[in-house]
């Protein structure tokens, strides 16, 4: 099973800034929209979950940590920590 992880889901590098997540994050939105591309509709909820994530300093720290400590398998342990409404808490994804 593939493992998949933040920072290439957005194609960002794990020292992109808060700025460059967030236009990254718009452009591949825009881009996989259900709306403007039907049949993306799984891309475009990996895309708001990696956003969730990495715009939110404390979870992006958290998922660092997890990425240091249990490589490919980083997701996973965070998801096991954060339910999906805490991760999509307090996201400016609307």
């Amino acid at each position: 099973m593939e493992q998949k992880d933040y920072y290439k889901i957005l194609g960002v590098s794990e020292n992109a800034s808060f700025e460059d997540i967030k236009k990254t994050y718009r452009k591949l939105a825009f881009q996989y929209h259900p709306d403007k591309n039907p049949g993306n509709e799984e891309m475009m909820k990996e895309l708001n979950e990696a956003y969730a994530v990495l715009s939110d300093e404390k979870k992006r720290k958290e998922y660092d940590f997890y990425r240091n400590s249990y490589g490919f398998n980083a997701r996973d342990r965070f998801r096991q920590t954060y339910s999906e409404q805490d991760i999509f808490r307090g996201s400016d994804i609307n």
